[in-house]
């Protein structure tokens, strides 16, 4: 099956969605994320989730 190449504008916009989630998780990390239900659960389920999977080495 031929792939083809990405466009150009494809390219920039998984560059900028790579930037956004490494920014974002850092925020989560620094707890910057905000103080809503939705950024407290967010924090929990990556708190867990990252303890979890030290757990597993």
């Amino acid at each position: 099956m031929k792939q083809n190449p990405l466009h150009q504008w494809q390219k920039e916009h998984n560059k900028r969605v790579k930037d956004f989630h490494k920014n974002h998780v850092l925020k989560i990390e620094r707890s910057e994320n905000g103080n809503g239900l939705l950024a407290k659960w967010e924090r929990f389920v990556y708190n867990k989730g990252k303890a979890l999977s030290k757990g597993f080495r």
